[in-house]
């Protein structure tokens, strides 16, 4: 597993405060549903969310800085592997039709890799293509939507503010994954978390 200088994601955390992208993302817990512990150190999640100027509690932070950033961090091995090998692999980047370094720290000095995912999964998630699958679910006042693609998964949050990002990462078999879904009781899944209230 490599792990980048934390600076380089601070870097490129500033930037992403400044061009507004951290509001387009939903909340989520650092506390993996798989594994039943936090993924992320509470020094790493402080620092992202510190460099975002969101105002987190840990376990819950921002799904951008979580998921693109904090997972760059992570030495915690999941049943999937180490979180950061959704970034680092390029096995989603390829399934997506992507370069296969397009989703890494460091592969544009033009883009940042929370400006890469946005592109690429926001259109999935907002209007899917008619080849993928679409499903959506309710829990309370949360409505979670999730889009299969041949090769990924990409869900959002809606909680009356509009649909915002949580998640995207690949899927091996779409169809199986889709029928387990879809058998399982209503829940906030893929280590989503609901907004915190002030």
């Amino acid at each position: 597993m490599h792990t980048p200088p934390l600076h380089d994601a601070v870097a490129a955390i500033a930037r992403d405060r400044q061009a507004g992208r951290l509001d387009r993302w939903s909340w989520s817990t650092v506390i993996d549903e798989n594994v039943g512990e936090a993924v992320i150190e509470r020094e790493v999640f402080a620092r992202i969310h510190e460099s975002g100027d969101i105002d987190a509690a840990f376990p819950i932070g921002n799904a951008g800085l979580v998921h693109v950033y904090g997972y760059l961090f992570s030495s915690v091995v999941t049943p999937y592997g180490y979180k950061s090998d959704r970034w680092n692999d390029g096995v989603l980047a390829s399934s997506l039709g992507l370069p296969a370094d397009h989703f890494q720290l460091g592969a544009s000095d033009d883009e940042t890799p929370l400006e890469r995912v946005l592109g690429a999964a926001m259109p999935l998630l907002t209007d899917p293509p008619a080849s993928a699958r679409l499903e959506s679910w309710r829990v309370d006042d949360v409505e979670q939507r999730a889009v299969l693609t041949d090769g990924a998964l990409i869900s959002g949050l809606d909680d009356g503010s509009g649909l915002r990002l949580l998640t995207i990462f690949p899927v091996a078999d779409a169809n199986a994954f889709a029928r387990d879904l879809t058998e399982d009781p209503p829940r906030l899944r893929w280590n989503a978390a609901r907004t915190p209230r002030t």
